[in-house]
């Protein structure tokens, strides 16, 4: 396995997270380790799809690039760290302790950014 695919794994092993994926910017998988119901492909191409008009939002209303975003639903999160050309998304439960998954998906994005500059 590679650095990137260990790291996005790692995060899929913390408490109450429910899948984790390194996505490029038009919606392909980098690596994935997401529960059995998730389909990568689909993950995929929906925080894309979110994300690009997310970010043209932001720049039509002046307000420039966001880097990381915390989506709330009724039953869990998505916690997502952008690079320049790919993203970490995070799905957790409704449950989790969001301050430290936060902090854990951080971290996991440095690990990942410097693997990327690596390889």
């Amino acid at each position: 396995m590679s650095r990137i695919q260990d790291t996005v794994a790692e995060l899929h092993r913390l408490p109450g997270v429910k899948g984790a994926a390194l996505i490029t910017n038009d919606g392909m998988v980098v690596a994935a380790a997401l529960d059995d119901r998730f389909e990568p492909e689909v993950i995929a191409g929906l925080a894309s799809y979110l994300l690009m008009t997310t970010q043209r939002c932001l720049a039509e209303g002046g307000l420039g690039k966001a880097t990381h975003y915390v989506l709330t639903a009724t039953h869990g999160k998505a916690i997502v760290e952008t690079f320049d050309d790919s993203s970490l998304v995070v799905m957790v439960d409704q449950f989790v302790d969001l301050g430290r998954t936060e902090a854990e998906v951080r971290e996991a994005a440095q690990r990942i950014r410097r693997a990327s500059r690596i390889a």
